[in-house]
């Protein structure tokens, strides 16, 4: 009885990455009003972020790639977990956390975290 069963997860490629961008929209309300929740929350929704997106091959968002940190995953906040300054027409992220560099420029769009 080697048939195949109908019931159970989806398998198909395309219903799990529908599904992971969904997931990535739900992670994505968390960041971008990270006031509303804890920082453990905050950090954890970044890192499931990260993860979803490297896992299914969806990347992030362009406003949210900028705003997580390359080296720890976590939420660059400009005042509280990251320093945020403009040299040259650059914009240089330091993450106070990790204190991995970013560097963005010469000419940087100016997104603004939502």
């Amino acid at each position: 009885m080697g048939g195949r069963s109908r019931g159970g997860r989806p398998r198909g490629a395309a219903q799990r990455k529908k599904r992971a961008l969904e997931a990535s929209a739900n992670l994505s309300e968390i960041l971008s009003k990270p006031w509303n929740h804890s920082n453990r929350m905050v950090d954890s929704a970044a890192l499931q972020m990260w993860r979803i997106g490297t896992r299914h091959q969806i990347g992030l968002h362009p406003n949210q790639r900028v705003w997580i940190c390359r080296g720890c995953h976590s939420l660059l906040r400009p005042g509280i977990t990251a320093r945020i300054r403009i040299q040259q027409g650059r914009r240089i992220t330091t993450c106070l956390r990790c204190n991995r560099i970013s560097r963005r420029g010469p000419n940087f769009p100016h997104e603004v975290m939502k």
